[in-house]
């Protein structure tokens, strides 16, 4: 199985993202408006009710013109944020889904639409274990870049540092 190359993965989050003016104070939303600006397509963020049974956090969905990123209402802003950089990195980086949702997805984002129509139409239902790596450390590069942290600076007590340690030796430093 292919590994996640972090150095390529850098680079082309940070190429793709060249040329983005990132608010101050940072904002969510005008992030992904004005990155949806460069490349020439809007990007369109919905918050949703998800069941807590459901693994799903996160869904970027794209058309030929427009992407349209779903991601969890009930839960903090900063794991909304991260959700949705996430599915920015899976976009990105071109990753492409199989194009297929399971009904049970289908009713989670179009409630009100036939899950037989949107599950063949719309979205993916797993990407591979490295695709998710990916995102998940492209997710990390646009904290980095965008000048945020997830971990703020400040002292930890040694238990805590050595935790946040093995994530930097896992994901790489993201601090």
């Amino acid at each position: 199985m292919r590994r996640t190359d972090r150095r390529a993965v850098r680079d082309r989050i940070a190429g793709a993202i060249d040329g983005v003016d990132i608010p101050r104070p940072f904002d969510i939303a005008k992030f992904v408006r004005r990155l949806g600006k460069l490349r020439g397509r809007p990007i369109h963020l919905f918050a949703v009710e998800l069941p807590t049974a459901n693994d799903v956090r996160g869904l970027w969905l794209a058309t030929g013109t427009e992407d349209f990123i779903f991601h969890e209402l009930g839960t903090s802003k900063l794991h909304q944020e991260n959700t949705i950089l996430h599915e920015v990195a899976h976009m990105l980086l071109d990753h492409r889904g199989n194009g297929h949702l399971d009904e049970e997805q289908a009713r989670l984002f179009f409630p009100d639409l036939d899950p037989a129509a949107v599950r063949d139409v719309f979205g993916r239902s797993a990407y591979g274990k490295v695709l998710e790596q990916e995102a998940e450390f492209g997710a990390a590069v646009l904290w980095e870049l965008i000048g945020r942290r997830l971990v703020p600076d400040r002292d930890l007590d040694p238990a805590s540092a050595a935790v946040v340690d093995r994530f930097d030796e896992v994901l790489g430093d993201v601090r």
